[in-house]
């Protein structure tokens, strides 16, 4: 429609170039062009051939504005005879309320001799229609008014289309600032690309901006560059859509990611233009790559498990093992997943699982204890009981199973050797049962001590701070002395919370940490600030290098620091300080950590196990599980690096961490 009306509105121009040619001076030649428009003698008259020929209404008026002529596209428009369109009858087609001003404006440019144009609304059909009238005063040789010639264009269609471009232009822009999407083209001739409002947006430039197409690369980051630059040559050279999440920095240096996806648009099997879309999906791509940390440190977790532990879906087919399931049966991980778990069970145990369990345990959501025989990679059969739980479908249909694998084999085999089957077969059931329960408790102390027992012994340790600093303000020296005390004892159980959580997730963790390049003094800040307030006062720190930051796990290192710092304080007599010294070295590169406290020297015979766990010196027997210091070599040896005793003895301890630094 558009192309139509720019069609039209050419021919407009061309017809109004033609409509300046000089106008015959006298009355008779006027009424022989008249005559010739109206088809005597029509092709030896230009005006007479172009106004028949015209895609557009034309008119001719006398000196007094008057029609005397109009062409059949005229009559077409207005729905007016050629016979009724003569005088003013033309102004019988203006919308009442309009057909005033519109005819004096008509009359004014007729007396003043003036170019005529404008657009009113007339009716043609019992429909109200939008014409555009342009007209031309005619001037004789002698400078005499002649009349006037004109065009008129019905260009309610046009309007409509206009107006419902830009209705639609405003509503797609609406719906991309909801949906954080914009849009974009690239010409491949022009190589022009003009970005949507909310492009622009997303790209934190000004609405309307046009980068060229070099600039448009420059926001992604360098490693995404080539990949974008790939995907528009593939799609002018064969077709191909892209869609591509891609790192960006914005023009105001932000660091978003953007999903880019995009299309060839073709013209007589030639590629002219891509076009395509652009959206901020920075918080779904983060949510998606902690989702991955999570299950990547679920599934490390779960592989690592104490317990005999796999998971199937719904067919049956293996989908996961723990490392104890595999090391007890003898496959590797590869063997396994995929397969049916029938594979490894002998033919009376798949029949029964297959016909018996796997159908109950979809129908009521769990089975506990099925009695099935599995089958070692050298043939050699293991007695286990299984128990599992399903999980479903939003729609409610089975998705997977959990189970959980007790091997009973040597079980069964000393009730056989014992021949007390039936006494064996009640002991083993209890003693499996006693198995779970502890599971379950294990993993239920865990959960307290992670969720509700460290929070309420925060709180209370806050309360009692908080008591004791009014209590400094009432003078009451003594009751403050007790809440100090009480909050020092609430500091110990905090640290053996942490210690023992801190065991478990290293056991559970199959020694892998994320190294990043991390502040040194906040590192040193904030191990400092986990130590009971009145003893940070004591810790004083040397720095021996100007180097700001080292790669290590930030969490880890904060703990291991802060259970030598604590173990040094402990240890020192009195209010005397525990010395804290950083230090770098280039070959190998490393950071090391001293710390030097002025206590009375570690006993000779813990020195052998001073970094094992359950190793405690005396002042720590009643209070600590001797957790700490494993730790420490734990977080060490997970780091490539080491904890080492430097020296110990009567005039004190020193203790080095040593980190490295190669990647």
């Amino acid at each position: 429609m558009l192309t139509s009306c720019r069609r039209r509105r050419a021919a407009c121009h061309k017809l109004s170039v033609m409509l300046m040619m000089p106008t015959p001076p006298d009355d008779g030649a006027s009424q022989a062009n008249l005559a010739a428009a109206s088809g005597l003698g029509a092709s030896a008259d230009p005006f007479a051939v172009l106004a028949e020929t015209a895609p557009l209404g034309v008119f001719r008026t006398d000196t007094a504005g008057g029609f005397t002529y109009t062409n059949a596209g005229w009559q077409a428009a207005s729905g007016l005879s050629a016979a009724q369109s003569l005088g003013d009858g033309w102004a019988a087609t203006v919308q009442p309320e309009d057909r005033a001003w519109v005819l004096d404006h008509w009359r004014r440019s007729v007396e003043r001799r003036e170019p005529f144009e404008m657009r009113y609304r007339g009716r043609r059909d019992g429909s109200v229609r939008q014409f555009w009238v342009r007209a031309r005063p005619l001037v004789s040789a002698g400078g005499a008014l002649a009349g006037y010639v004109g065009v008129v264009e019905d260009v309610t269609d046009r309007i409509t289309a206009e107006r419902e471009l830009r209705d639609s232009k405003a509503l797609l822009d609406r719906t991309g600032r909801v949906a954080g999407i914009g849009g974009w083209s690239l010409d491949l001739q022009t190589e022009e690309l003009v970005w949507s409002d909310q492009t622009c947006r997303i790209h934190d430039v000004e609405p309307g901006y046009r980068p060229s197409l070099q600039e448009a690369f420059s926001y992604y980051k360098p490693e995404a560059r080539p990949v974008i630059e790939a995907a528009l040559r593939r799609g002018v050279a064969h077709g191909e859509p892209w869609s591509l999440e891609l790192p960006l920095v914005t023009a105001k240096g932000r660091e978003i990611w953007v999903l880019s996806q995009g299309q060839v648009d073709w013209q007589d099997g030639v590629p002219v233009r891509l076009v395509g879309a652009c959206q901020d999906v920075t918080e779904h791509h983060r949510a998606a790559v902690e989702l991955e940390h999570n299950r990547q440190r679920l599934r490390a977790l779960y592989e690592s498990t104490p317990a005999l532990m796999h998971s199937v879906d719904a067919a049956g087919r293996v989908l996961s093992v723990s490392n104890r399931w595999l090391d007890r049966l003898g496959y590797k991980r590869q063997q396994v997943i995929g397969r049916s778990l029938e594979d490894f069970m002998t033919p009376a145990s798949a029949r029964q699982l297959r016909e018996v369990y796997r159908p109950a345990m979809w129908r009521d959501g769990q089975v506990s204890d099925c009695a099935l025989q599995l089958i070692t990679v050298d043939g050699r059969l293991r007695d286990v009981l299984i128990s599992a739980v399903a999980e479903y479908t939003p729609e409610g249909q089975p998705l997977r199973a959990l189970a959980l694998v007790d091997d009973i084999t040597e079980d069964l085999q000393r009730q056989a050797e014992l021949a007390h089957e039936q006494q064996m077969r009640r002991q083993t059931e209890r003693h499996v049962q006693e198995l779970d329960q502890l599971l379950r408790e294990r993993s239920e102390m865990l959960d307290v001590l992670a969720h509700e027992v460290r929070q309420p012994l925060n709180n209370a340790s806050a309360a009692l701070q908080s008591a004791a600093l009014s209590l400094a303000g009432q003078g009451e020296r003594e009751a403050q002395m007790r809440l100090t005390r009480a909050q020092a004892v609430l500091s110990q159980v905090l640290a053996g919370v942490d210690n023992t959580l801190a065991a478990a997730s290293l056991l559970a963790g199959g020694g892998r940490i994320a190294r990043e390049d991390a502040d040194i003094d906040t590192l040193l800040a904030v191990s400092i600030a986990d130590l009971p307030r009145e003893q940070r006062g004591r810790i004083v720190v040397h720095r021996h290098t100007a180097t700001r930051t080292a790669l290590m796990d930030m969490s880890l290192m904060r703990l291991a620091l802060r259970n030598l710092l604590s173990n040094a304080l402990k240890y020192a007599p009195g209010a005397s300080t525990v010395a804290l010294h950083v230090m770098d070295f280039d070959e190998p590169p490393a950071l090391q950590l001293e710390v030097a406290d002025a206590g009375p020297g570690i006993p000779r015979e813990l020195l052998p196990r001073l970094f094992t766990r359950g190793a405690r010196g005396s002042a720590g027997a009643e209070s600590t599980h001797g957790l700490g210091l494993y730790i420490v070599r734990r977080v060490m040896d997970m780091h490539g690096g080491n904890a080492e005793l430097l020296r110990t003895g009567p005039l004190g301890t020193v203790m080095r961490l040593t980190l490295p630094q190669a990647d």
